[in-house]
This record gives structure tokens, sequence and C-alpha cells, in this order.
């Protein structure tokens, strides 16, 4: 064992040493390259650079079976660390003067823009070709790069696999440029069920936070670009623009639900404060039905992060004072059968000939 360590030279240590340092303080390095990004991109780079550690102690470890390989193996390790090291610096400096950091539900989160996200991926395609020729050109296959073999296979290998990152790809690009899809913004997807905050979105994935359950929600780029989005964040000055509805039968007058939808207004803009106090609720008619007349309790919120606790305001304060009342929020059954005798009834007998 100490013959076959003998292959490994000083600088084959100090390649082992910075490679074990970076494994142990993954987490410190990434903060120091990338600065504050975000959990999730910060995570993956972690596991990414330790993936790249883990495979430079195996290469060392093969060196023991392959002596004559073991400069190679060194000079390639290190390229490999530090293009990873490149990579990770470059784009956390491209985050930073072109990413964007914003205030969501208390929280700072910085995250991608669209031209942070082209120069990002810019920087991984030129790391990734740079460490390529150079790993090359050490083990001498530089007869590689003057035939189209390996740039055919590589062209290939895109090619039949684009139907799964081009698509994700594409979107991520095309949301991020629209901008109204961006960290902070609320959105309403009811073909996915999702009233959620926008925490960030990547060239493949969309990371929102439901208002609702309070989770984090993730969803391709695909998916959330074919799907109706609602952007409830730009609304007017009054604030967002919501309603409640309630089924309320024909014999109430519209003066008294007049009189309960402002009651319940007031109480619920008292006790939530994301309900605009300063404009007044709306009482509306949205349909007549068979059974019930369907009245919407208008108003707007102007802290759209509130919009459920605002709703939930509204329907506690109009059980309450719809009791007080003495008017029903349930639906009313009211069928009603009518009779009607004929004038000259036919005979049994005539009608059974």
């Amino acid at each position: 064992m100490m013959d076959a360590l003998g292959v490994f030279s000083t600088f084959d240590y100090a390649v082992l040493l910075i490679n074990l340092l970076l494994f142990v303080f993954a987490r410190q390095a990434i903060s120091i390259t990338k600065g504050k990004a975000n959990t999730t991109v910060a995570d993956l780079s972690i596991v990414t650079l330790r993936a790249v550690n883990i495979l430079l102690f195996l290469l060392y470890m093969s060196a023991l079976l392959f002596s004559d390989s073991a400069k190679q193996l060194s000079q390639t390790g290190l390229v490999l660390v530090l293009s990873v090291l490149v990579a990770h610096t470059v784009s956390g400096t491209v985050l930073k003067y072109f990413g964007r950091t914003r205030e969501i539900d208390g929280e700072q989160h910085r995250s991608e823009t669209y031209q942070s996200e082209i120069f990002g991926l810019i920087v991984i395609v030129l790391a990734g070709a740079a460490a390529l020729i150079l790993i090359i050109n050490i083990w001498g296959m530089t007869s590689w790069l003057k035939t189209t073999s390996l740039l055919g296979g590589l062209l290939i290998i895109l090619y039949s696999t684009k139907d799964v990152w081009a698509p994700e790809n594409i979107n991520g690009l095309i949301l991020l440029y629209n901008g109204d899809v961006e960290p902070g913004s609320l959105v309403r997807v009811d073909d996915l069920g999702i009233l959620a905050v926008v925490l960030q979105t990547s060239l493949t994935q969309t990371r929102l936070r439901d208002l609702v359950s309070r989770h984090i929600v993730v969803v391709p780029n695909s998916r959330l670009r074919n799907a109706k989005i609602e952007i409830l964040s730009k609304g007017t000055a009054a604030g967002v623009y919501q309603f409640v509805e309630f089924k309320i039968g024909y014999h109430v007058s519209a003066e008294a639900i007049d009189a309960l939808f402002t009651t319940i207004w007031e109480q619920a803009s008292d006790v939530e404060k994301s309900i605009n106090a300063e404009r007044p609720c709306v009482a509306k008619i949205s349909e007549t039905g068979d059974h019930a007349v369907v009245w919407k309790l208008c108003y707007w919120v102007k802290n759209s992060y509130g919009i459920v606790d605002a709703m939930h305001a509204i329907n506690r304060a109009a059980f309450e004072q719809s009791s007080k009342f003495g008017i029903d929020l349930n639906t009313p059954l009211t069928h009603t059968v009518e009779q009607q005798e004929s004038k000259h009834p036919v005979p049994f007998a005539a009608a059974e000939s």
C-alpha cells in the first residue's frame, strides 16, 4: 500500500487536501463564492460541489491501480474543482448585479431575473466547455477535437434529451422575460388550484408559497405557462378587488342586505387590517336562481398577501351578524307544487276506450 501511495506527488497531496477541505466546508465555500443566494439554489450548489469532490476522490483511488495515470488524474481533478468554483463565483457575481432581492412574507429572498439566468447559463456553458477542452488536452486526446466524433456525440445527446430540458428552460426564460410572474407576485391559478406568492422562477420550475396551506408548491414552468394566471398583486390603488357570495331568499329586501353587508364589512375591517377600510363595500346581485338570490359582498384588500385572512374575517363576521339581523345565509328550499283540476274530467271507461 505504501508503494502504491508513492505514485502521488506533493502536488497530488495538495490537491487532495484542497478537495477534502472543500468537501467539509462546502457550505461556507458556496456562501463566499455565490453570495446570499436562494436556499434551494445554495443547497443545489453544495450538492454539486460535493459530487465533484467525491468524483475526485474516486479518481485518486483509481490511481492506486493505474499508477502511470496519476499525473493526469491529479490535473483532471484540479480542473474539475476549479471549474466548479469559478462557475459558482461568476454566477454569484452575476446574481448580485442582475438578480433581485425582495421581501416576501417578512423574509428576504434573492431570486433570478431574465438577465441573470441568461448570463448564468452562458457561464455554465463556457466553464463546462473550457473544462472539457483542458481535460482532453491533459489526457492527450486532442485528435478528438480534430474530428466530429466528440462534438457529434454531444449534439446527439442534446438532441435526444431536448424534450426533457428544452421546454422547461424556454418557458422559464419566457416567464422571467415577461416579468409578470416574478418573486413577490400574488397569483391565482384555478387550473392548478393555486393561490400563492411566487418565491422563485428558475429555468426549470417555479416555487410558490400557498397562502391557504402555507406550504411550498413547486410547479414546472411548462404547466404554469399553459394555465390561466391571474396576477392579483398588480391591482388598482384601492387594492385587490375581492368578493364573497351568499345565497339569500327572495323574501329579504335589498335594504336589509345592504345594512347586513355594511355591518359585516365594518366588523371584518376592525379585525383584519389588510381590508381597505377607506373603500366601502358594495352589495351586488350576480344571479337570481330558482331558490335564492346570489348576493356578492364586494370589498378591496390593500395588502394582497392578506387575501385569505380577509376572506376568513368576512365569513366569520357574516356568520355572527346574520343571526342578529334574522337573515338566513343557507339556501332556502322553495318547492311549489301546483295542482289544477280539469273542468271536464274524462270518465275512466271512456279513457280506456
